[in-house]
């Protein structure tokens, strides 16, 4: 199915163009809202810095938590300055259960369009956890999902919706390219602009997800690989099976290089960069 670049009004189009390369409808983002919901890791604890470098490096946009998004505001300002992307809710579904966290996990809007508007983003984001084992848990879910999505069109933010297949119903494999096909669609139905999803590991499955969407997928990059050639390889495979570019965080701003990974995974997403000539410009080939 050929992806929708289109956007129903002029906001959407102004605001997504410094997400998304009008040129090749690609984007290099790099996600950094991990504090919002797991607090302090390696790599995030020096915010200002860290988004200048990568931003200096050619990050096309960040997703970022409210208060990065106050406190962090001149990496944003000015010509040629990145996208801005609001994390809108909060979730405990990431916490390791011996440290305060719940297999399932529940979330909560923090923020609202109207709040994404006076920060100046570009666009927000919001997951959208499907297969929970409460069906009134998830319908929930849905209902503020799709009150995002009516928000944004109102005030001509894009708005990214992020499903993701984690219900206790989903089991032991929340990769399958089915299950991500099946929240990819439902997510363009809702009214996602743009969507963040996870790999399905191989370019062969992940081609499920992007014939189900109808609108652009960037994939999730997911926790830190073993290897860069393994994370180098997941961009590649997303993007010969159809999408548009990537929500990468810590693959990116935990690399040794970090800003060197920036520009590789960058030249990969808008040039073509093959994956030996990648591992050659990090010193590896």
């Amino acid at each position: 199915m050929a992806v929708q670049v289109t956007f129903p009004n002029a906001g959407k189009i102004i605001r997504l163009g410094r997400v998304l390369n009008p040129r090749n409808n690609r984007a290099a983002v790099i996600a950094f809202d991990h504090g919002v919901h797991v607090g302090h890791i390696p790599g995030n604890a020096n915010p200002g810095a860290t988004l200048e470098m990568l931003a200096e490096a050619g990050a096309d946009a960040f997703l970022v938590g409210p208060g990065v998004a106050r406190t962090y505001a001149s990496v944003f300002a000015g010509r040629g300055a990145p996208g801005l992307i609001l994390r809108v809710d909060w979730t405990n579904r990431w916490l390791d259960e011996n440290k305060l966290g719940y297999k399932e996990g529940r979330g909560r809007l923090i923020a609202s369009v109207e709040d994404a508007a006076r920060l100046g983003a570009d666009a927000v984001l919001v997951y959208m956890f499907i297969g929970y084992e409460d069906p009134d848990a998830e319908a929930a879910q849905v209902e503020d999902v799709a009150r995002v999505a009516q928000d944004c069109d109102t005030l001509g933010l894009g708005c990214i919706i992020e499903p993701m297949p984690r219900g206790l119903l989903v089991g032991d494999n929340p990769y399958r390219a089915d299950y991500i096909a099946l929240g990819a669609r439902m997510a363009c139905e809702i009214g996602a602009d743009l969507l963040k999803t996870d790999y399905s590991g191989s370019a062969e499955t992940f081609r499920q997800v992007t014939e189900a969407s109808f609108r652009p997928v960037l994939i999730a990059g997911g926790p830190k690989t073993a290897t860069n050639r393994e994370a180098l390889e997941m961009v590649h495979g997303a993007l010969e099976a159809g999408a548009c570019g990537m929500f990468i965080g810590r693959n990116v701003f935990q690399a040794p290089d970090p800003a060197r990974m920036m520009r590789v995974m960058r030249a990969m997403i808008h040039d073509d960069l093959p994956v030996d000539a990648a591992l050659q410009q990090l010193g590896e080939g």
